[in-house]
């Protein structure tokens, strides 16, 4: 009887840390995978535009993309053009008419990432004109 009473009370005891079992992942866990840190129910998403401010938005990001562009030598930025996910930057390159279509792929290439590293969630598109 007694060693019955202590069998009970050990598996009793046990049944105690499950919680704290380093592999357990609870219900709430697994729905709010993938969600930010803030209270609320918004995914991280770094190509939605949805926290507009000061230090972000489409007229800055429209400057990051235009500065991000220009930063490559002999690259004069014309026009940038936003509309929801895409990006256009239309640009001159020095000597351009002397270029061949691998060295305009190539410059366009350069220019796409550079604009890319400033503002990640556009899809880029460059035209040299």
């Amino acid at each position: 009887m007694i060693p019955a009473t202590l069998l009970c009370l050990f598996a009793a005891g046990c049944g105690t840390q499950v919680e704290k079992y380093q592999g357990q992942t609870s219900r709430d866990d697994v729905e709010n995978m993938g969600l930010n840190n803030e209270v609320t129910m918004e995914d991280e998403n770094p190509r939605s535009v949805n926290k507009v401010g000061h230090t972000w938005g489409l007229k800055q990001d429209r400057e990051m993309a235009k500065t991000a562009a220009q930063q490559l030598e002999g690259v004069t930025v014309k026009r940038v053009i936003m509309e929801a996910d895409q990006i256009w930057v239309t640009v001159d390159v020095a000597g351009e008419d002397d270029m061949s279509d691998e060295e305009r792929d190539e410059w366009k290439e350069q220019i796409g990432q550079a604009v890319y590293k400033a503002v990640p969630r556009y899809d880029i598109h460059v035209k040299i004109k």
